[in-house]
């Protein structure tokens, strides 16, 4: 797996746990759902990477946009468009 999208994966992790935690704190437990399901198969993804996991993690955040926009937490951006800090945490 490319350094860059690594990096761009664990930014995303890091934003998504962010988000669980203020959906959690406010009690949204439907869409606290929706996106651990759209989360959870990253890191297996990431230790065996294959070209195609690219495409499934985009449909995923896909979804999940689609069901929950908030363009607070834009994942999609994040993987495609926004450079990664150099720091995050």
């Amino acid at each position: 797996m490319k350094q860059e999208i690594n990096r761009k994966l664990l930014f995303i992790l890091h934003r998504g746990l962010v988000e669980a935690r203020l959906l959690a704190q406010a009690k949204m437990h439907a869409q606290l759902f929706d996106l651990a399901d759209a989360f959870e198969p990253i890191p297996a993804y990431m230790d065996n990477w294959q070209d195609s996991h690219l495409d499934a993690i985009r449909f995923n955040l896909k979804t999940y946009r689609s069901k929950h926009p908030n363009p607070s937490f834009d994942y999609l951006r994040y993987l495609d468009i926004d450079p990664t800090p150099p720091r995050f945490g």
